[in-house]
């Protein structure tokens, strides 16, 4: 009999003690790994509706540009001492910001990170591109961002 009692403690503790060692462990460690899940899955669905926003307010505005009928264009005239002619409209109108900066350019743009955002920029138009630069300019001013819209601008 005292050659079997090694033999059924290790059965014990293989059927008893292992499993009640992997399911304590779980429980401690199952809601930190849930919560680290949870929060890159959360950070996808941004990047993803800040995508499909993006494309649809692209989509938006290139319909909107192709069908908004083009305003007759002034004649113009090479009078000596005005240039070439150019529309002083025209000329102060390409200085502009080309939109609005006081609001971010899309719900969420605030709360993702400038990693986040610089890996997005190469998918999109250079009005979005524009969009995303001015809004920066004016806010958080963040190199990253700026640096990477310029590089792809340029391109």
């Amino acid at each position: 009999m005292t050659d079997q009692r090694p033999i059924v403690e290790k059965v014990l503790n293989l059927v008893v003690a292992v499993p009640a060692g992997l399911i304590s462990r779980a429980a401690t460690d199952l809601p930190t790994a849930v919560a680290g899940v949870r929060s890159r899955l959360e950070n996808k669905v941004k990047v993803a509706h800040w995508i499909g926003e993006m494309a649809v307010t692209t989509g938006r505005q290139e319909l909107e540009r192709r069908f908004r009928p083009t305003p007759p264009q002034p004649a113009t005239t090479n009078v000596a001492g005005q240039g070439h002619g150019v529309s002083g409209s025209s000329a102060t109108a390409a200085t502009l910001p080309s939109a609005s900066v006081s609001r971010p350019p899309f719900e969420g743009y605030d709360e993702l990170a400038a990693a986040q955002i610089v890996q997005l920029l190469p998918r999109l138009p250079h009005a979005d591109l524009r969009l995303i630069h001015d809004y920066e300019a004016a806010g958080r001013s963040r190199r990253t961002i700026l640096h990477r819209i310029q590089q792809l601008v340029g391109e």
